[in-house]
C-alpha cells in the first residue's frame, strides 16, 4: 500500500529505541535525553544540553502537539549520534560512527 507520506532513512545502525507518552508527564525532550544517556551510558546530567543543537522548546510543541502522530519525524545530529524522533511518541537513537545502508528510520506508521 504506498502512501503520500515521505520516509525519513537512517543511515547509521540503532542503538536505543525508546517511547515517550504524547501529552504525558515527561516531554519529549526529556525522553530524548534519556535516550541518549542509555544509548551513551552517561549520566543524562552528564550530557551536553540538547539546546546547543535545536530549540528544546520549539522541539516540544512540535511533538507535543495533538494530531502530530506518525507524519511528523524529526532527525537531530547530535555528536556522532543521530536521533529520530516521530510525533507518535517513538525514539530512535542510531550510532552515526557506525555506517549502514540506507534504511527507514522506522518501520512506515500503520494507516
Amino acid at each position: 500500500m504506498s502512501s503520500d507520506r515521505p520516509t525519513v532513512y537512517r543511515r547509521c545502525a540503532p542503538v536505543v529505541d525508546a517511547r515517550y507518552e504524547p501529552g504525558g508527564a515527561r516531554t519529549p525532550v526529556e525522553a530524548i535525553v534519556e535516550a541518549l544517556s542509555e544509548a551513551t551510558g552517561t549520566d543524562p546530567t552528564a550530557i551536553s544540553p540538547l539546546s546547543n543543537v535545536v530549540d528544546t522548546d520549539a522541539l516540544d510543541r512540535l511533538l507535543s502537539r495533538t494530531g502530530g502522530g506518525a507524519a511528523t519525524v524529526c532527525e537531530i545530529e547530535f555528536g556522532s549520534w543521530t536521533v529520530f524522533v516521530r510525533g507518535d511518541g517513538r525514539i530512535r537513537v542510531c550510532d552515526a560512527d557506525e555506517p549502514t545502508d540506507p534504511a527507514p528510520a522506522f518501520d512506515p506508521p500503520a494507516v
